[in-house]
């Protein structure tokens, strides 16, 4: 049949009449032939089976080599490439084992800080807080309860803050949360005199300047209280436990 012949003309390699006689180097079965030359332009070399696709592409000759029991690199499958292969020594051993010990003792060093008791509760937990005066200052903060606490500075009075007891110690050092402070600035006002003129207009006259005290309030959301700026620390009424 017709396709038949077709694929014997596909298989039959390409052969040259008898009167045309081919170099040598450009026979592609001759062992005198140079690839170099033949891929030349104006060399006039044909391939063996012109009808043949060519493998253009690096895709299609893995393929080939893989059909062939050959690995991508050209190598048998399994082989080992012995350039890949890496030898340790002692020392690599030896630097491996030292970087797993300090590893397993930081993590050890984490699992006990992890049950130690806060700086705050320690502080608050002090023998003088169970007993004392202290103690209420203990049961405002460990029921959540909002104190009044009167603060002083040099001159005197400076205000009043409510807040949450985060922390306290013997030395009345308070660690306060939700602060809301009001307290007083000291600040001067001038004094000035009005005198109406015989035709009608006033003049004014800076007589002194004299001190006033100026309230003003704001809110912190922690502050640390040093004990002696604390006056009294009170507890609302409704609060209080019986003793």
């Amino acid at each position: 049949s017709s396709s038949a012949a077709m694929a014997r003309e596909d298989d039959e390699p390409s052969t040259s009449s008898p009167s045309e006689r081919v170099p040598p180097w450009r026979d592609f079965y001759s062992p005198h032939f140079d690839a170099a030359r033949a891929l030349a332009p104006d060399s006039g070399a044909r391939p063996p089976r012109p009808k043949v696709r060519a493998l253009d592409t690096v895709r299609q000759c893995k393929k080939l080599l893989t059909m062939c029991g050959l690995g991508v690199d050209g190598a048998a499958p399994g082989a080992v490439d012995r350039r890949t292969v890496v030898v340790r020594n002692a020392a690599s051993f030896a630097a491996q084992a030292q970087a797993k010990a300090r590893a397993e003792k930081f993590k050890a060093q984490d699992a006990r800080f992890a049950t130690r008791m806060r700086v705050v509760d320690a502080l608050a937990s002090t023998k003088n807080a169970r007993d004392g005066p202290l103690s209420v200052i203990r049961d405002a903060r460990e029921r959540r309860v909002r104190v009044s606490i009167v603060t002083r500075h040099a001159r005197g009075v400076r205000g009043t803050a409510e807040a949450y007891v985060e922390a306290f110690d013997k030395f009345m050092n308070l660690i306060l949360t939700d602060v809301e402070e009001t307290y007083s600035v000291r600040g001067t006002r001038d004094v000035e005199r009005i005198e109406t003129n015989g035709d009608g207009t006033t003049t004014t006259t800076f007589v002194r300047r004299v001190p006033k005290l100026e309230q003003r309030t704001r809110r912190i959301q922690q502050v640390f209280l040093r004990g002696e700026h604390v006056v009294s620390v009170s507890i609302p009424p409704e609060h209080v436990l019986a003793r």
